[in-house]
């Protein structure tokens, strides 16, 4: 079994490493580096704001859930341990594995983890959706011009995402179904978890008000973490007027889909070369794109350091 994991790990650098290698010598390492020169650092440290803030609302919008739920944690101890999430999100080999820190700090107040668990894979499944959301209404936008390649396909993805996670939340008779047919898993208390994520659904989904405030929090924090990128464009001295803003309405939110797959370590290369891809189809240069995706990912990784600072100021307080 560690073998597995380690030749997997292995794997995931291999495909990060080499896809980057080979799009920065595919491009051209002298362009990137002169793009690199150009960089406006207002630009970036007005990116980094925003991320931030979109950050401390995410930690928000995962704080009214918990809270909810009847978890009695407040407001900063929420953030705090949202942030040391974020960290570990960005310096463990799995995007998701910030989240055990988050149900680790929360249960060590003396809550049951399942529940803890429940409610944060329900936060994340509201930040999918709500980024799905702004791509599809990105999409609508931008479907009269006709300059986007699969903008139906598009439409059909994102809608189907939304139209099933909404059935999926909001419909009994559904809720039950898949209960039913989760519930008899017995493979890593697969069935059991289920049970508890849906129950824990079935309170909120009757809190109708909660509901409505998550999901606009949803669509806020994903509108402005797609801003982060908008600002490293305007930071590489991408034009920003017209409908290039849309682009990456839609395009970020792909890419953010395509990080799901556990094929790279944290998405590093498959999300600069999609990127590469889907910017060309409107005329965004290879290595701006690539930049923009990059240097996007190195400020998330510099914000959630304060997550780090934090979890090593508790470890120190403890010791």
């Amino acid at each position: 079994m560690k073998l597995r994991k380690a030749l997997l790990q292995l794997f995931k650098v291999t495909v990060s490493v080499g896809l980057i290698v080979f799009l920065v010598w595919k491009i051209s390492p002298s362009r990137i580096a002169a793009n690199l020169k150009e960089v406006n650092p207002l630009f970036i440290a007005a990116a980094a704001g925003v991320f931030t803030v979109s950050s401390v609302l995410g930690a928000l919008q995962w704080f009214i859930l918990l809270r909810e739920s009847g978890m009695k944690i407040t407001f900063p101890a929420a953030v705090r341990f949202y942030f040391i999430g974020l960290f570990f999100n960005n310096f463990l080999p799995a995007n998701v594995g910030g989240d055990a820190f988050k149900i680790f700090d929360v249960s060590r107040k003396g809550y049951d983890p399942h529940r803890v668990f429940a409610i944060t894979l329900l936060d994340r499944i509201f930040g999918i959706l709500g980024l799905c959301t702004v791509a599809l209404a990105a999409s609508l936008i931008l479907l009269p011009g006709g300059m986007i390649g699969n903008i139906y396909l598009y439409i059909l993805l994102f809608g189907g995402i939304i139209a099933s996670g909404v059935v999926m939340m909001f419909s009994r008779p559904v809720s039950r179904l898949v209960r039913r047919v989760f519930s008899g898993i017995k493979l890593m208390n697969i069935g059991s978890r289920a049970t508890i994520i849906f129950n824990q659904l079935g309170e909120l989904r009757n809190i109708r008000p909660v509901m409505l405030r998550v999901t606009c929090l949803a669509l806020l924090v994903q509108s402005l973490r797609i801003c982060t990128h908008i600002m490293v464009g305007g930071a590489l001295g991408l034009d920003l007027s017209g409908q290039v803003p849309l682009y990456f309405f839609l395009f970020v939110p792909l890419l953010g889909l395509l990080m799901i797959l556990p094929i790279s370590i944290n998405g590093l290369g498959v999300r600069e070369g999609a990127g590469v891809l889907l910017f060309a189809g409107v005329s965004i240069s290879g290595d701006q794109a690539l930049l923009i995706e990059f240097l996007t990912y190195v400020i998330m990784v510099m914000v959630s350091l304060a997550g780090g600072a934090l979890f090593l100021r508790r470890q120190l307080t403890r010791n």
